[in-house]
């Protein structure tokens, strides 16, 4: 009898003991597919971006400080590399730069993109001449709070760069976005 209750127990024990933890894990599907890469975002044509294919044109009423997020240190409210500009290689861009930061000075140049950006810029350079609006690091001679200034180049080489406020510390806070020069001709905005 003392046998019997030996193994009643040890079953009893060994039962409790399964249930608490629960089955285990199945092994992963070495066959199943890998998960495919999300898809980027769809191009847009928001009411500041304007393609003109015949002329192979592109006009961007381009805005900083549109709204108080990032300091209003952002182009139409986007900061942080969200967004994304496409043009077509080999258009014509005018970029309208319109600074509605109620306090501070704003630049706008196409530059190479980078993992972190510097809090000043000691030289500007332009990927595309004439991409960058004047006194591009200046707080006080860059386009200041209800000025415009209008910037036109063409993108003569696809590549993936940086729509990029110059202003000393703006960059490195996040005012930038990707600026897509593609060669199959794609003309938009990514906005996510």
């Amino acid at each position: 009898m003392n046998m019997r209750i030996k193994t009643l127990t040890f079953a009893l024990i060994a039962g409790i003991g399964l249930t608490a933890c629960g089955d285990p894990e199945p092994a992963p599907d070495v066959d199943a597919p890998a998960e495919e890469p999300a898809e980027p975002a769809a191009l847009e044509t928001p009411g500041w971006f304007m393609v003109d294919h015949d002329a192979e044109t592109v006009e961007i009423e381009l805005v900083a400080g549109t709204t108080s997020a990032n300091n209003y240190w952002n182009f139409h409210g986007i900061y942080g590399g969200a967004g994304e500009v496409v043009v077509p290689e080999g258009y014509e861009i005018t970029i309208t730069l319109t600074n509605e930061d109620p306090n501070m000075g704003h630049s706008a140049g196409v530059g190479e993109i980078q993992a972190t950006w510097p809090n000043n810029f000691s030289e500007v350079v332009p990927i595309f001449d004439g991409a960058v609006t004047s006194n591009p690091t200046s707080m006080t001679e860059s386009t200041m709070p209800g000025e415009s200034e209008t910037i036109t180049f063409t993108v003569d080489q696809a590549g993936e760069f940086a729509l990029i406020c110059y202003v000393t510390g703006h960059a490195a806070s996040g005012m930038w976005m990707p600026f897509t020069v593609s060669a199959e001709g794609d003309a938009g905005v990514r906005l996510n």
